[in-house]
């Protein structure tokens, strides 16, 4: 059984193992649903993954949701992982030097 929230632009899914499926857009209308999802699976003190196979646009929004994440992972020692990072998502975190903040386990072109 999974958990999901969406709204007309994104949606962000819990996998049984954890994994967070997110689908769509991270940006304004987007991130906080994302932030959300972030949240609750950060309280099950496992390790956050997303999955980011079907996202092809994030904005700056977006990016401020995952770098919020990676302040709470480091706070408490952890690291997210992201997969299947597009080139869209990629980008965005090497022009802002941020690259280094997250565990990128995958790429897709």
């Amino acid at each position: 059984m999974s958990d999901q929230i969406d709204d007309e632009t994104m949606s962000a899914e819990i996998m049984e193992d954890g994994t967070i499926i997110v689908r769509g857009d991270i940006d304004i209308a987007g991130s906080p649903l994302l932030e959300i999802t972030m949240e609750k699976q950060e309280s099950t003190g496992t390790p956050l993954v997303l999955d980011l196979e079907k996202v092809y646009f994030i904005d700056s929004a977006g990016l401020r949701s995952l770098l919020a994440a990676s302040r709470r992972a480091q706070e408490n020692q952890k690291t997210i992982a992201l997969r299947s990072v597009g080139r869209e998502v990629h980008r965005l975190l090497e022009i802002t030097g941020t690259t280094e903040l997250f565990n990128i386990e995958s790429r897709r072109d």
